[in-house]
């Protein structure tokens, strides 16, 4: 299938793309797409979360007592100047290092998502189940951060944006353990590791419920490790 097909498939024909794909994988193009969504991305948001930053660090009590009164003056002060005088330098940075982070995130989940699925399979191989995460991610990466940057842009804020369960409880904290526990059980989350199911179905011989239990098996540890590493990243500050 040519990348166009793929792409659209991945939407509108799910079943008949991933199952192409698990005969005849195909990543290369898929993985630069990937790339490049993912730096633009955070090179749009990048504004907003120095912003966002900034306003956390004004009001961390904890973080004044770790540094001391001078450091913290200082480090405030450099927290403030990329708020507000963003280079592009700075953006491009952020945005470089966001795409290629996400990228190497996503092989790396490719390779525990083929290693879970081998409890379950003696067939498949690690390109394969790569070839068809990095397809299913246009879903969240795409799509997803498209719908998040129009949300962003219009309340000025990272922080305050969400395409999961928070969406529903508009008064938590975004700082709370609630918020970023109901954040990360995220609508174009779920829908990838759904579709993600025919994939792993085609890839590993086995039926859609088994492949349905190894998908969304994955997406439970990947959610619960993102949870501890938010709560544990705000509690710091």
């Amino acid at each position: 299938m040519k990348f166009g097909e793929r792409f659209t498939g991945v939407f509108i024909k799910p079943k008949e793309t991933f199952s192409a794909l698990s005969e005849k994988p195909a990543w290369i193009d898929a993985l630069i797409i990937i790339l490049i969504a993912l730096a633009l991305y955070n090179y749009l948001i990048a504004p907003f979360a120095a912003r966002d930053s900034y306003q956390l660090y004004q009001q961390s009590t904890k973080l004044k007592q770790q540094l001391g009164e001078e450091k913290f003056q200082t480090f405030l002060e450099g927290a403030r100047k990329k708020a507000e005088e963003m280079s592009p330098g700075y953006r491009i940075t952020q945005a470089v290092t966001g795409g290629v982070l996400g990228v190497i995130m996503l092989l790396f989940q490719a390779l525990i998502l083929f290693v879970l699925a081998k409890f379950f399979s003696t067939h498949g191989t690690y390109v394969q189940v790569m070839s068809a995460l990095l397809h299913a991610n246009f879903i969240n990466v795409i799509l997803g951060n498209g719908l998040r940057y129009l949300l962003i842009s219009a309340k000025q804020s990272v922080f305050n944006v969400s395409t999961g369960l928070a969406v529903f409880f508009s008064g938590l904290d975004p700082t709370s353990s609630g918020y970023i526990i109901l954040t990360n059980i995220d609508f174009f989350q779920l829908w990838l590791f759904g579709i993600l199911a025919y994939s792993l179905s085609s890839i590993f011989k086995t039926d859609i419920k088994k492949s349905l239990i190894i998908s969304y098996l994955f997406w439970g540890l990947k959610t619960l490790t993102n949870i501890a590493l938010g709560i544990w990243g705000m509690g710091r500050i």
